[in-house]
């Protein structure tokens, strides 16, 4: 069998409120199903995130319609849901209108059997109901039994790859699968791991600046897996994305100057840039009028951000938290840890997402106090 292994897609996701952008992210999932129908691929595997919120734009449901069309009675399609795209409360997912099977959306592992391959996933759990996902997971071991061919799908941070913010360690995953088609983490990666090989296929389009570095090292895409009784065979292929660039530099721009004469253009799709200037003197105006000037023609948006010059000083800074084991040791309440926590995800960053926020905390307040829920109510782009 020939799996094409997708994820973190987030469509919907209009980064730097840019329209370009939500196209961009639309591109790519086109993109990774023509791929995967050139690789001849039996079944499609999306480790969740399809969407970037569980209710999603028209715009993103019209674009996944068109994907699926090309695919439909060709290629079969499981996926899972990830932390954007579940509702975190009871409603209809999105992927319910085009018939999608999504495994695990209600917290229990769930298991399909395609030609003797047997697939089984759980949905992104987090908070307090991270004790029930590893108990879900355990069933794996079992439910495997008797399969020469297996694939474990889950959508979560894992401690070894998410240090700072992670729901299970590799000591919770199950050990028989022949491979491990996760997401969440937006990086490439692949390792062995018990019987099988782990990975974390990344996402599509590059979703933040964390993500900049490991695209120019490793890209953007998905993988291919060739399972055979005997041996697993997986390579990676590369989509064609948009660049983004981040630049330290200082208020004389010369770091802009260099890189710009190293940037290619893909596909006249003109590349993001992120400038970090190192001078807490600049003259802000002045440097945004040069770099107009200079970017003109050549960017189709930019960002500058100041930040002081720095000072030696003989500091140490901790470089990883448990946001977890803070809330508990702080709260030493599971309820308004798991509270905090769960909020903390929603409100933190990039990810800040105000409605489902107010539902979580409705809920967990239904659920403690028997509180009904019904009672509360600098960019630049060039042209």
């Amino acid at each position: 069998m020939r799996i094409a292994h997708i994820s973190d897609t987030h469509l919907g996701y209009r980064q730097y409120n840019l329209y370009e952008r939500e196209d961009d992210f639309y591109n790519s999932l086109n993109q990774a199903i023509d791929k995967a129908i050139e690789e001849r691929v039996d079944v499609i595997l999306h480790s969740g995130d399809l969407f970037h919120s569980p209710t999603p734009p028209i715009k993103a449901l019209f674009s996944l319609k068109s994907v699926l069309d090309k695919i439909k009675g060709k290629i079969k399609i499981f996926t899972i849901l990830g932390d954007h795209d579940k509702p975190k409360r009871r409603a209809m997912i999105p992927h319910n209108v085009f018939d999608i099977p999504v495994l695990g959306a209600f917290g229990k592992l769930e298991k399909v059997v395609v030609d003797g391959v047997l697939i089984s996933g759980i949905s992104n759990m987090k908070g307090a109901a991270t004790e029930v996902l590893k108990e879900e997971i355990k069933r794996f071991d079992t439910i495997s039994k008797g399969y020469k061919k297996s694939i474990f799908m889950a959508h979560q941070g894992i401690k070894k790859f998410l240090p700072f913010n992670y729901e299970l360690t590799e000591d919770d995953l199950p050990r028989t699968a022949r491979y491990y088609a996760l997401g969440h983490i937006h990086s490439r990666s692949l390792e062995r791991f018990g019987n099988g090989w782990l990975a974390y296929s990344g996402s599509t389009d590059i979703c933040s600046t964390s993500e900049i570095s490991p695209w120019r090292e490793n890209g953007k895409g998905i993988y291919i897996i060739d399972l055979t009784d005997d041996d697993t065979e997986i390579y990676p292929v590369d989509l064609d994305i948009r660049a983004q660039y981040e630049i330290d530099t200082d208020n004389r721009l010369e770091r802009v100057k260099e890189v710009l004469k190293e940037i290619p253009i893909y596909n006249n799709k003109k590349p993001l840039l992120h400038i970090n200037i190192i001078d807490g003197l600049a003259n802000r105006r002045e440097i945004e009028k040069s770099l107009n000037e200079l970017l003109k023609d050549k960017i189709f948006w930019y960002k500058c951000r100041y930040e002081p010059a720095k000072e030696n000083k003989n500091v140490e800074i901790q470089k990883s938290f448990d946001m977890k084991k803070i809330f508990d040791e702080y709260f030493k309440d599971n309820y308004l840890s798991g509270l905090a926590y769960d909020l903390y995800n929603e409100l933190y960053l990039d990810n800040i997402d105000i409605d489902n926020a107010k539902g979580t905390a409705r809920d967990y307040l239904a659920k403690r106090y028997g509180v009904k829920n019904e009672g509360f109510q600098n960019d630049n782009k060039i042209d």
